[in-house]
């Protein structure tokens, strides 16, 4: 009787996790596993050799200058303040990035994508990690599972026709210690670490590392989904009177978009301050030169306020009284 060996017996125990499942395990004939969402974007590329990549103006300024270096040619599309897309055309031999931006129109970009039929799409999901993956031929979802869960890296690629072969696991040794020493210390004190770990991913397109997938078979799935929606709920019931955007009451979302045109940026310097860490989506060099009104408006005024997992509706219902006490001391001065 032939036994399989383990590579090594013996010594310290390492990390103890459980052999669980990931969140897109039972598409795994669909599904592939990536470092980052750019190394994602760069397998897509090699695979369909497009002549056009049609991509936003408002969008990740890393991730578009990682697209330009792929040599295909680049293009540029404007959204409207419904934060969907102006007129695509539907072109063969074009690639068409949509943007679930926020993860706040995951129906309606879902909608749009099946529209096309000459042209391959590719679905940005980043913000959107509980988004059904839509299956048709031309279509390719990407998620990001580094922006929803305590992971070193890790991206995934669900589509109809994925190729067979599957990269090798990476290994984040030289860039994980980040996650332990925020989870002692806060994430504020190992933020200089993280920026670094930014850097030796985007520098290299691999696999997810091995940790990544041991984590993600840790990870309570509905529960992560359900705080979502409903630390979402309370942001929107508390601040929905103010804010510009038209979204949906619930959704388990990325971050809460909170648009206010006469006081974000302020609002956004003053959270900082009380150590209230909100991003600011995005300040590339051709949105500046070229973006839209409401483009510029939501890159300088938009306050992306945290509705992830760490928080219960206690904490959400102080974020947004801190939101409205500022926006009332500003006003009025």
């Amino acid at each position: 009787m032939r036994y399989e060996r383990k590579s090594e017996y013996g010594g310290y125990l390492p990390l103890e996790l459980n052999s669980g499942t990931e969140m897109f395990e039972r598409y795994s004939k669909y599904l592939k596993r990536f470092n980052s969402v750019k190394a994602s974007f760069q397998y897509i590329i090699e695979q369909e050799k497009p002549l056009k990549i049609m991509i936003p103006y408002y969008y990740c300024p890393s991730t578009t200058e990682a697209l330009k270096q792929s040599g295909v040619d680049i293009s540029f599309y404007h959204i409207s303040s419904d934060l969907c897309p102006e007129k695509i055309p539907d072109e063969k031999e074009n690639l068409i990035l949509l943007v679930d931006y926020f993860g706040v129109k995951t129906e309606v970009i879902s909608r749009i994508a099946k529209q096309y039929e000459k042209a391959v799409v590719i679905i940005d999901y980043a913000h959107s990690f509980f988004a059904e993956p839509i299956f048709q031929k031309n279509i390719y979802n990407v998620y990001s599972a580094r922006k929803f869960f305590g992971v070193p890296d890790g991206s995934y690629v669900v589509a109809e026709g994925i190729s067979i072969s599957t990269p090798e696991l990476a290994n984040s040794c030289a860039y994980a210690g980040y996650l332990l020493k925020a989870y002692e210390c806060g994430v504020n004190a190992a933020y200089h670490e993280k920026k670094a770990a930014d850097q030796i991913i985007a520098e290299q397109y691999t696999g997810m590392s091995k940790l990544t997938v041991g984590l993600l078979k840790n990870v309570d799935y509905e529960n992560v989904k359900n705080r979502r929606i409903k630390n979402y709920r309370v942001l929107h019931q508390e601040l929905g009177n103010i804010n510009e955007l038209l979204i949906p009451q619930e959704c388990p979302a990325y971050q809460y978009p909170l648009l206010i045109s006469d006081h974000g940026e302020k609002i956004k310097s003053e959270l900082v301050k009380k150590k209230i860490f909100v991003s600011t989506l995005w300040k590339g060099k051709e949105l500046l030169k070229k973006g839209n009104e409401f483009e510029i408006n939501m890159s300088d005024n938009a306050v992306f306020l945290p509705i992830d997992q760490r928080y219960d509706e206690e904490d959400m219902r102080f974020l947004a009284n801190t939101v409205l006490e500022m926006r009332k001391n500003i006003a009025y001065g």
